[in-house]
């Protein structure tokens, strides 16, 4: 249904800036801890929310995953793109360039795996 609606809105094609990636990874949010869903160079989606975050709201999280060479964790801003159920997407705002870069460096080689 959801796919038929999208298609007559002229949804239906990927939005996403970058491909995402499932992963093992905790996401930190104040005090709270969030099991990482999926996450791409251009965001995360996380789960667990219990309506501290609403669309729109810009937030800073401390996220951390399982790269290929190990823990990649960093510091960002990031805005709530879309809450479904317990389930929060959010596209980063503000990350430090060092980061940045091992972030880019990782995708870069995932996608040179496929």
């Amino acid at each position: 249904m959801w796919a038929a609606i999208k298609s007559a809105l002229g949804g239906g094609e990927e939005r996403r800036i970058a491909p995402r990636v499932s992963a093992i990874g905790t996401v930190h949010i104040d005090s709270r801890t969030y099991p990482l869903e999926n996450w791409s160079a251009s965001g995360v989606l996380f789960s667990g929310h219990d309506g501290r975050l609403a669309k729109g709201q810009r937030f800073k999280m401390r996220l951390e995953v399982q790269g290929d060479r190990g823990l990649i964790e960093f510091n960002a801003e990031a805005v709530v793109v879309r809450l479904a159920g317990d389930k929060v997407a959010a596209q980063f705002f503000m990350i430090d360039k060092a980061k940045k870069r091992i972030i880019v460096d990782y995708f870069a080689r995932l996608d040179a795996k496929r």
